[in-house]
Order: C-alpha cells, then sequence, then structure tokens
C-alpha cells in the first residue's frame, strides 16, 4: 500500500519504477497493480513517458509488460476503461507524416503528432515496450490455439533467422555510433 501511495505522488522517487518491476514478477502484487478500480494502472501508464527519468521509464514498462503475461489481464488492458495501446505506442511513434488514411486508421493519440515529438531514446525501453505490445496484440479473433502467444511453439528455423536479423541491426547501430 505504501508503494502504491509514493506511486501517486507528484513526482514518485525514480526508484520506485524498478522496484514495481522486479515485485510485478509476483502474482500478488500483479493483483495489486491490476486492481479493479484501474486507478494504479491508469497512473503506471502515464509514467510510461515520465520525462525525466528513465529509470523510472524503464521499471514501469517492465512492470506493465509482467502484467501482461497473464492472458486473463489482456482484454481489460485493451479496454476503452484502461485504454493502455496508445500508452504502449506513443513511445514507439516518431513525428515522420504518414498519408491521410493510415493516419486515420491510428488511435487519436498518435494521430499528427508535433514535429517536435520524439521515440523513446532508450533501446531497452522500446524493446520492452514491443515485448508488451505482441503479449497483447494478437488479434480480433485469433487461430484456435493462438489466443495465448506465450503458449505458441515458435518454429526453430524461424527463431534462427529472428536471432540473426537481431544480431545484423545491433551490428549496423553500432556501425553507426562509431
Amino acid at each position: 500500500e505504501a508503494l502504491l501511495r509514493a506511486l501517486s505522488a507528484a513526482r514518485p522517487p525514480a526508484e520506485l519504477g524498478p522496484l514495481l518491476c522486479n515485485l510485478s514478477r509476483a502474482g500478488e502484487a500483479r493483483s495489486a497493480l491490476l486492481e479493479p478500480s484501474g486507478r494504479v494502472l491508469r497512473r503506471l501508464l502515464a509514467l510510461v513517458r515520465c520525462p525525466d527519468s528513465a529509470v523510472m521509464r524503464r521499471g514501469v514498462v517492465g512492470a506493465l509488460r509482467n502484467c501482461c503475461f497473464q492472458h486473463e489481464n489482456h482484454e481489460r488492458l485493451l479496454s476503452a476503461e484502461v485504454d493502455a495501446l496508445p500508452f504502449l505506442l506513443l513511445p514507439l511513434a516518431g513525428p515522420e507524416e504518414l498519408p491521410e488514411e493510415e493516419m486515420e486508421q491510428l488511435p487519436v493519440d498518435l494521430q499528427y503528432l508535433p514535429p517536435e515529438h520524439r521515440r523513446e531514446e532508450e533501446p531497452e525501453i522500446r524493446k520492452m515496450l514491443l515485448e508488451t505490445l505482441m503479449l497483447v496484440l494478437i488479434g480480433d479473433e485469433p487461430e484456435a490455439g493462438m489466443e495465448n502467444l506465450l503458449e505458441v511453439t515458435i518454429p526453430e528455423e524461424l527463431e534462427r533467422r529472428l536471432r540473426d536479423l537481431d544480431r545484423e541491426e545491433e551490428e549496423q547501430r553500432r556501425k553507426e555510433r562509431e
């Protein structure tokens, strides 16, 4: 309860993010974060864009990702009451101009972002956001056996190709930094 009160502060301590991330690995902590009113969850989502602390953002995104490991929470996270999707997508969006028909398909919060809007700078946080989205965005009507992506078997060849692509991308980033 004290941690949840600290989370509600105007400027919660940055260390609270990693602590919540670690605690959210336990079912009891996830239940506290996902309490019925949605108040705590909405506060976590607001801190995904905490401008002055990458430590807080990393911890909050990690806690949200941990909550998504429980398949039964997905519908609630995407509900109109919580509406987690724009909060998870916004840090991944850039200010690029899109064709009008593509722009209209985006959630309202992601349309026509100002030119000064920037993507999340921390690669680890971007990766966790993508992992979180992959646990939630399964589709409107997934095929039988595909409702919970955590239980889907990935073919070995595909897994190897994805790892190779990750390595190539990391190598490209390293070269760009040099």
